[in-house]
């Protein structure tokens, strides 16, 4: 199956989640789709941050939405201008973790928490774009710019309001970390098997890639 095959089939399947999601209080029902960005736009923002979008979410973006009602709260646009409850994050620096070590707040040491916690300036929100907000300050984020081939294009579970921490979705098929397109038919996969009081978070995906790297 290839790239476009794949996106129309998780769109299929977001579509026909509304009747199971009407009783919760996440997105709207039935979703709408903002339109794709058109390419320029995408190259301009890649430029001027000095990033290369990885292929499947870029793809999405031009070709099927460029955001949306769902998942949860909504999928952000690109080139949105998120809600100030948003952490500002400069995209054109590197993501300081990777899929082996990611940021586990309970295990900074103290130079590891000056680094990170210095004036202000949190120095995990390099290198992302913000993909949705499943409430009380929960995240899932696409890693964009990174010196590790295997986090970039990874989707992670981000926390910081509790504490928690910010780590790579695993994917319990094949172990390794989520990407943009895994993580979107996650969401509809696991969304049609809840029951009508049930509900999931990401956080259950949230781990650390084992083995060697590549």
């Amino acid at each position: 199956m290839d790239t476009d095959e794949r996106i129309g089939l998780i769109m299929e399947k977001i579509e026909s989640l509304p009747a199971k999601l009407a009783g919760t209080k996440r997105g709207e029902f039935i979703p709408r789709w903002n339109a794709p960005l058109k390419e320029e736009t995408v190259a301009d923002y890649e430029r001027s941050r000095g990033v290369k979008l990885p292929e499947d979410y870029r793809r999405f973006i031009t070709s099927a939405a460029s955001g949306g009602d769902q998942p949860f709260y909504g999928l952000y646009g690109l080139t949105d201008t998120l809600p100030d409850y948003c952490p500002a994050v400069r995209v054109d620096k590197k993501f300081p973790c990777t899929v082996r070590k990611p940021f586990d707040i309970d295990g900074l040491t103290d130079g590891e928490y000056d680094f990170f916690f210095t004036d202000g300036e949190d120095a995990i929100d390099r290198g992302y774009v913000r993909l949705c907000h499943e409430g009380c300050g929960i995240y899932s984020i696409l890693i964009v710019n990174s010196d590790d081939k295997d986090t970039y294009g990874t989707v992670w579970f981000y926390d910081l309001d509790t504490d928690y921490g910010a780590y790579p979705l695993i994917n319990p098929k094949t172990g390794g970390a989520m990407g943009f397109l895994d993580w979107l038919e996650y969401y509809a996969d696991r969304t049609a098997g809840l029951g009508d009081s049930d509900y999931f978070t990401y956080g259950e995906l949230a781990g650390v890639v084992k083995g060697p790297g590549k």
